[in-house]
């Protein structure tokens, strides 16, 4: 979250300052400010898709904020939804990504029966449900730190068998699982792997959907199949 903010307060900053020297006007910055941010964004090594994306989109919204003239409220509004949904990603830098159906039968195949299963950033309940539908002989457990999404996983969950609880993914002891389950960023992997290495059993899984572990192989790659290309890799302590 720093970072982003450093970069558009740069990127505005040169904008506003061309703009000025320029006798554009200040639509004109905004526009700039837009790919200049995009760019800082390249060079910082933020390579994500959806970190371009809000970079490229914040100078116009911000611009469009300022023409409307909104009331102050619903600028806290705002930030109070994205703390609720995307607390994560300010905590762990891990945004809320969802499993597809693909993702799911691939992950199934690969937890051996009466498996013990963690979802490290659970989202909104998209693995439990499914294991508590498909697998019911798995006994899942999961945790999201954002607000929001365990809520919703909560309500989904409700008559299941499976347990989702609010806290932070690296406060959650794995020794007892069998299989690890995360979705999360390319930012916590390393630190992710080590954890796993500290507390997993001989023989547990460890299954991370898209974002690999630094300077570390997969023991088994299995393809999503979907358009971002997605793989799940699959470690075995």
């Amino acid at each position: 979250m720093l970072r982003f903010l450093l970069i558009q307060v740069l990127a505005f900053g040169l904008a506003c300052a061309l703009a000025f020297l320029l006798g554009w006007p200040a639509l004109a910055g905004a526009l700039l400010a837009a790919p200049m941010a995009v760019g800082f964004a390249h060079c910082l090594r933020q390579r994500d898709w959806w970190q371009r994306v809000l970079h490229a989109l914040f100078p116009l919204a911000l611009l469009a904020g300022m023409q409307l003239q909104l009331p102050g409220w619903i600028w806290l509004l705002a930030f109070v939804s994205c703390w609720l949904v995307y607390a994560g990603a300010i905590r762990n830098r891990v945004p809320l990504y969802l499993s597809n159906a693909h993702a799911l039968r691939l992950l199934s195949a690969q937890i051996p029966p009466q498996a013990r299963f963690v979802d490290l950033g659970a989202g909104t309940g998209t693995v439990l449900a499914w294991l508590a539908r498909y697998r019911p002989d798995v006994i899942a457990h999961g945790v999201e730190f954002a607000w929001l999404p365990c809520l919703i996983g909560r309500l989904r969950l409700w008559r299941t068998a499976a347990h989702l609880q609010r806290g932070d993914l690296f406060a959650v002891s794995l020794a007892d699982y069998d299989v690890v389950y995360a979705y999360l960023s390319p930012e916590p992997m390393a630190q992710l792997w080590e954890k796993a290495r500290a507390e997993m059993k001989p023989g547990a899984i460890l299954i991370s959907n898209s974002f690999g572990i630094p300077g570390l192989s997969p023991d088994w790659i299995g393809p999503v199949q979907d358009w971002k290309e997605s793989e799940l890799l699959l470690w075995r302590l």
